[in-house]
Order: structure tokens, then C-alpha cells, then sequence
């Protein structure tokens, strides 16, 4: 059973690790919120989903005595569910729906595992970390974040496969494009900053193609007259895009990094720097202190600056392609494979 969700940060890893133990010969139930993307995404790959009512502990008293008393609902009927399904063990991947389930497999001596997509491990995590068998982390540096007396272990980023067989010749090929070519994108939900910016920057001619994935939000403000610009608002085959791109222009999300990383491109990334633990910054400086990636900061994005940081880098091909090498070396093909055996051996241990 796996547990969690919300964004695509936490469903889509989740997801990766399901499709391993399903092909193992398991059965694989999610629990997930009312409202995140599980919803959409679970059920669209096949797998059963238990969606429960749940809210963040931002806000007043009041809002917060609510999410306490729907965590607490949680709680209760992820403990019924968990005896009738009987689970041979519990993955929690972050969001509102890891905790109350996490928190029922502890009180039935389920075991239980964590998987940390970022450097800085996020509250429910951090929370439910205590109680789990292991904690599997994407970053190196997050196993020492949860504390000595956590155990903890560096599995890597579980990563769609289809990143790691993308072809340059055939995404190229399928989308219609002429090289060179830059992906410009700000993850599923869009980075507004940085697509204002794009969509000013390419105006008029380039000598090269681009492709800005915008998101839902963003994309009706946005618009180009060069030729050579496509402005997409969504790309399910998001891997093909990768693939055809010389530069990529990322945020510094966890899932779009090691996406990034599977297919093996130099990476530009614009952290988003309202996160009070500066979570996306400390993901893209794994990257960067490798040589893998260049770091642009969110304040310092306008039309000129991100132009000039393109054409700089898709200028200088040898340092492109020491970049795009150092970016492969930091991918992890097997981390789903490895949770996903990591939970089935529990489950034949059958403790907590």
C-alpha cells in the first residue's frame, strides 16, 4: 500500500514504485487525498485508490482544529482499511495522506517506509519518519536531516522509464523540431516569473528552437511571434521534450531535476525561493557543485538575462556536453526497483 500525494512531486515517484511491485506479482492500494492529483493520475494507471478528506494545519484555530479533528477521521479509517486490505507493508511518500496512514500500519505493527523526494524533508515526512521501519531519501544529504535516530537510506529518485530510453533523433523526430533546441519549464504547475520572462526573451527570430511548457495556470497569459516558439500548456510525453532539448530551463523541483538527469542534458534551474527551508535550492545545488547543472536565481530572471544564460551555454558545446554527462551520472534508474524490494522483503518478514 502507498500512501501520500497531492502534487505530481510526490504522486509521480509513487507511481514508479507501484508499477515495480506490481510487476512483482503484488498488489498495489493507494490512499490519497480528495483533492490532489492522485485522484486524476492513480486511477489512470490502474491501481485502486482511497481518497480521505484532508487539509493542511495552515490558517486560524479553527482551521487548524479541523484538519486535526479530519486527520484524527483519517487515522481511524486508514486502521479499518489497513485490517481488511492487510498490506504486507506501507510506503509513505509525502503529502496530507501519508501521515494518518503511516501513523494506522505503525499502530497495527504494519511495517512501514518513507520516501523523502527532496533535500530537506518535509513536515509530514520529518513527522512520520519516527515511526517508519526505514526512510528512503532521493538527496544524500536528507538521510542525516531526519536525525540519528531515524535509520535511513540513499535509494535515489524513483523516475519514469521512459526518460531513461528517450531518443534524441526520435523526439525530435515525433515533435517536429529543428535543432538546436531549449525546453523552457516550470513544472506542473507552471513558475510565472519564468515564463513571462520566456515568452519576452524569444520574441522575434532565433536561430534556434524553443519549447515552453507553461501550465494550466499561466498559459493564457502567454503568447510569441517567433515561429520558432511553441507555447505548450501541458506535455503528457514530457520525456520526448527532454530528449530533443540541448538546454533545459527547470525550477529546482526534486522530480523535474532527476527527470532532467535521466536523459542526460545541461540544466539551467531557477529555484523557487519562497520556500522557508530554501528546499528547492539546496536540490539544485547537488546538481550544480557537481557540474551538472547551472544555478540562475528566481530574482535575477528577465528576458534578457535568461537569453543571454541560453546562448551562453548553447554556444559553448564542450562545456554542454561535460554538463549533460555529469547530469546522467546523477541519475538513479533503479531507485523504484529498490524500495519496491525493499517492501516486499518486510512484507515476507512480516514485522514492524
Amino acid at each position: 500500500m502507498i500512501a501520500g500525494g497531492g502534487t505530481g512531486g510526490h504522486v509521480i515517484p509513487a507511481l514508479c514504485v507501484a508499477e515495480s511491485l506490481r510487476e512483482r506479482g503484488a498488489e498495489v492500494v493507494f490512499f490519497g487525498s480528495e483533492s490532489g492529483l492522485e485522484r486524476e493520475l492513480v486511477p489512470k494507471a490502474g491501481f485502486g485508490l482511497h481518497a480521505l478528506p484532508l487539509s493542511g494545519l495552515a490558517g486560524g484555530p479553527a482551521s487548524r482544529a479541523r484538519a486535526s479533528l479530519l486527520f484524527a477521521r483519517a487515522v481511524v479509517r486508514c486502521r479499518a482499511l489497513l485490517r481488511e486490505l492487510r498490506p504486507g507493508a506501507v510506503l509513505g511518500v509525502g503529502g496530507y495522506a501519508s501521515a494518518p496512514a503511516v501513523a494506522a500500519a505503525r499502530l497495527l505493527g504494519i511495517p512501514t517506509f518513507i520516501h523523502e523526494q527532496n533535500s530537506v524533508p518535509g513536515k509530514v515526512n520529518r513527522a512520520a519518519g519516527r515511526f517508519a521501519r526505514e526512510v528512503l531519501v532521493a538527496f544524500p544529504d536528507a538521510a542525516r536531516r531526519f536525525g540519528r535516530a531515524v535509520r535511513a537510506a540513499h535509494v535515489g529518485m524513483p523516475t519514469r522509464r521512459q526518460f531513461f530510453s528517450a531518443s534524441r533523433e526520435e523526439a525530435l523526430r515525433r515533435l517536429g523540431l529543428e535543432p538546436p533546441v531549449v525546453l523552457v519549464f516550470g513544472g506542473s504547475g507552471g513558475a510565472l516569473r519564468i515564463n513571462l520572462a520566456a515568452a519576452e526573451a524569444f520574441r522575434g527570430q532565433t536561430p534556434y528552437s524553443v519549447v515552453q511548457i507553461s501550465g494550466r495556470r499561466d498559459f493564457p497569459r502567454l503568447s510569441s511571434d517567433n515561429p520558432r516558439h511553441r507555447i505548450l500548456e501541458y506535455a503528457e510525453d514530457i520525456w520526448h521534450h527532454v530528449a530533443a532539448a540541448d538546454v533545459v530551463v527547470i525550477r529546482g523541483g526534486a522530480g523535474s531535476l532527476f527527470d532532467v538527469a535521466a536523459v542526460g542534458r545541461a540544466a539551467i534551474v531557477v529555484p523557487y525561493p519562497h520556500h522557508r527551508d530554501n528546499q528547492q535550492l539546496l536540490n539544485a545545488r547537488y546538481f550544480t557543485e557537481r557540474g551538472a547543472a547551472e544555478l540562475l536565481p528566481d530574482h535575477e530572471v528577465d528576458a534578457k538575462t535568461l537569453r543571454g544564460r541560453v546562448e551562453e551555454l548553447l554556444g559553448d558545446g564542450e562545456r554542454r556536453l561535460r554538463m549533460a554527462s555529469s547530469m546522467r551520472s546523477l541519475a538513479t534508474p533503479r531507485a523504484a526497483e529498490e524500495v519496491a524490494e525493499r517492501m516486499l522483503a518486510a512484507g515476507r518478514e512480516g514485522t514492524g
